[in-house]
């Protein structure tokens, strides 16, 4: 079995909450369509901040790497740069200002009132200030449009937040709010915009969760061990738990263990995962693939039901979701090919099925 040094280093990555090992690994995000669109523009992003998020979205578009290597190219279609056949497409959007709020309060605070020179207080009184409190709160919506079809095929809304509190010795109400009924409103309700600074900075929290979701990362992830064996004579082995209790911290013994087991044990479910957890660890994903789908053949038996444990399915449908990931990748890098159109399906012919 192939052995793997490096990922002491990457152990400490992790919370120990979850058993398993940690790795180095490339994920491609769920929408494909958006990861497979690399030829891209930045158009207009209408709403507050509008013009500050197209430029910082064009940055993060340009700045996004993979492989240490660009994933994006930028183009401008009216100049002519897009290749004729070539998936390309254009982010725009909308931001709005979902919420608003201000309240304002008072606090006493000690100040120098006297000074007799240069960092000398002569005398401190109690000082009191009237104090704002306001919270922003902003959705943001791109959406990529295909170049050519104008069919969407990305488009999600992303949630940000700013806050600030602010105080001072003297206060107008007008410029938070407005008087009704004897009393301020403030925010949105009192016809009050927030100001820009707090907008820009709530838009900025978006567009590292923006990457996540159009381009595939360099990350660590964690194979997760099934913690507790369902066979009995296999739970009360000692070596189980200490199998699981090593991942984290020393993943050689862990799967030197997990192999010992597997031959005693060839018929535990929980086994037979966390031995494809190692192998998953390791790069090996085929043979993890198939471990994961032993061990829930063997959970559908042992259960009774024919249906597999939760955890067992879920780790099954993860890595195949994982290795079709790798296979996106693998042909959208395939060197010395450059930038390829995505193949579109064939048509079926007349009489085949689907026709």
């Amino acid at each position: 079995m192939k052995r793997f040094a490096g990922f002491l280093a990457l152990a400490g990555l992790a919370a120990c909450s979850t058993p398993g090992i940690d790795y180095a690994a490339r994920v491609v995000p769920e929408n494909r369509a958006a990861v497979e669109t690399r030829t891209v523009d930045v158009g207009r992003f209408s709403g507050p901040g509008g013009r500050w998020y197209e430029g910082r979205f064009a940055d993060m578009l340009a700045s996004a790497t993979f492989d240490g290597r660009p994933w994006f190219r930028m183009a401008r279609y009216t100049d002519g740069t897009v290749p004729e056949g070539e998936r390309a497409g254009i982010y725009e959007g909308l931001i709005e200002v979902t919420e608003y709020t201000a309240e304002e309060y008072t606090q006493t605070v000690r100040k120098c009132v006297e000074w007799d020179g240069l960092f000398d207080c002569e005398h401190r009184d109690d000082v009191e200030e009237i104090c704002l409190r306001e919270n922003v709160e902003v959705a943001v919506t791109p959406r990529l449009i295909e170049y050519g079809s104008g069919q969407v095929l990305f488009q999600q809304t992303y949630f940000g937040e700013s806050s600030n509190e602010s105080c001072e010795e003297s206060y107008w109400h007008s410029r938070r709010g407005r008087h009704s009924g004897g009393s301020y409103v403030y925010g949105l309700l009192g016809g009050v915009q927030p100001p820009r600074d707090m907008v820009l900075d709530a838009l900025s929290d978006t567009i590292y969760e923006v990457r996540a979701d159009i381009a595939p990362m360099n990350t660590t992830r964690r194979a997760v061990f099934i913690e507790e064996a369902v066979d009995p004579v296999v739970r009360a082995d000692p070596r189980f738990e200490q199998a699981v209790d090593a991942g984290p911290k020393s993943p050689d013994f862990s799967c030197y263990v997990w192999e010992d087991l597997k031959a005693e044990y060839p018929e535990a479910p929980a086994v037979t995962h966390n031995l494809g957890a190692c192998l998953e660890a390791q790069g090996n994903y085929v043979g993890a693939h198939g471990a994961y789908a032993e061990a829930a053949k063997l959970s559908a038996a042992m259960n009774g039901t024919g249906q597999p444990g939760e955890k067992y399915s879920e780790a099954l449908s993860r890595m195949s979701w994982y290795r079709s990931g790798l296979q996106l990748i693998d042909r959208l890098t395939a060197p010395d090919e450059g930038w390829q159109p995505v193949p579109q399906p064939e048509a079926p012919e007349a009489g085949e099925a689907g026709s």
